[in-house]
């Protein structure tokens, strides 16, 4: 692995671009949701953000060239979904290439370099965690195997697009799972969108994850969370909640710093704030109302990439 000098590194912070996840913004009153892409891309500019994350495409070819059209007049970088990565285990992971070269298309029709998807879908069934006992063992190995499988047919149109697929590690597998995937697809096209707190979903130090992950980042989620004491009596005592950037168990300037160093797609890497499962309601910890704490950590996390790219830029 290179090793890079002060000046490098902070060279190559210099050109990293912030944004938000885009979804997970909350609208202004009287703002429709059909309005949403469009509004929170106008403010990704506002904030003083470079890049801002489709889910999912503009429908029509007309509605995708006039939102590509505002990007590029705001000067905003787009990253887009990639749809039907992993047909079912079970099924022929070669069956995914129809879904998945229509938003190859979409991503190359719209300039976007970078697109993501995920496996896990916030459920045991589609975990490292998949059966019991023994068993356990052999059905994460049979999900992995068939991810592998999946994402080996997925690379070649990658490739023909001239398009990253970048995989999030997404309430799963361990990262240094992900990383034995990742060597194993061996593909320049497939690679991680890092989220950097999401290993406490699956008890895992998300520390370790970014270790592992950062060589193979095309992308990332920045997200940071806190481990609380769990409100509910007989249930496991920790709880990882979402909180803003710095202000919980993720080491983000070390994430940061692990980014410039190794990832292959540093210059110009997509620093994209998330929120996580931020407490509200009954839990004691809350500490503003449901929406409002999400607000909050997206603002100031935005805030807090800017701050930290704009000192490196300082340097340079």
């Amino acid at each position: 692995m290179a090793e890079f000098t002060e000046l490098e590194i902070s060279r190559r912070i210099a050109t990293m671009k912030v944004g938000f996840a885009g979804g997970f913004y909350p609208l202004p009153p009287g703002v429709p949701e059909a309005d949403g892409m469009l509004w929170r891309l106008n403010h990704t500019a506002d904030m003083g953000g470079s890049v801002y994350p489709m889910y999912p495409f503009p429908k029509t070819a007309e509605d995708r060239a006039a939102f590509k059209a505002r990007a590029d007049e705001l000067g905003i970088s787009l990253e887009g979904p990639v749809m039907g990565l992993f047909p079912e285990l079970g099924e022929d992971p070669a069956s995914n290439v129809a879904a998945v070269r229509a938003e190859l298309e979409k991503a190359k029709e719209m300039g976007v370099k970078v697109v993501r998807g995920a496996y896990g879908r916030l459920r045991v069934a589609y975990s490292r965690w998949a059966g019991n006992g023994a068993n356990r063992k052999v059905e994460a190995d049979r999900r992995k195997a068939h991810l592998v499988g999946c994402l080996k047919s997925a690379a070649p149109l990658a490739e023909e697009a001239g398009v990253r697929i970048a995989i999030e590690n997404h309430c799963d597998f361990f990262g240094y799972e992900w990383a034995e995937m990742f060597a194993e697809i061996d593909s320049p096209w497939i690679g991680a969108a890092l989220d950097t707190a999401n290993g406490f979903s699956v008890g895992y130090d998300a520390n370790d994850d970014v270790e592992a992950l950062a060589e193979w980042a095309f992308t990332t989620h920045i997200k940071d969370m806190r481990m609380i004491q769990h409100p509910l009596k007989w249930a496991i005592p920790f709880l990882p909640v979402g909180c803003r950037l710095g202000e919980g168990h993720v080491d983000i300037p070390r994430a940061l710093r692990l980014l410039a160093e190794r990832s292959p797609a540093a210059v110009g890497l997509h620093l994209i704030v998330e929120p996580g499962w931020e407490p509200e309601g009954s839990i004691p910890e809350a500490e503003l109302p449901p929406g409002e704490m999400r607000h909050q950590i997206l603002d100031h996390g935005v805030e807090y990439l800017n701050n930290y790219v704009a000192e490196h830029r300082a340097q340079v």
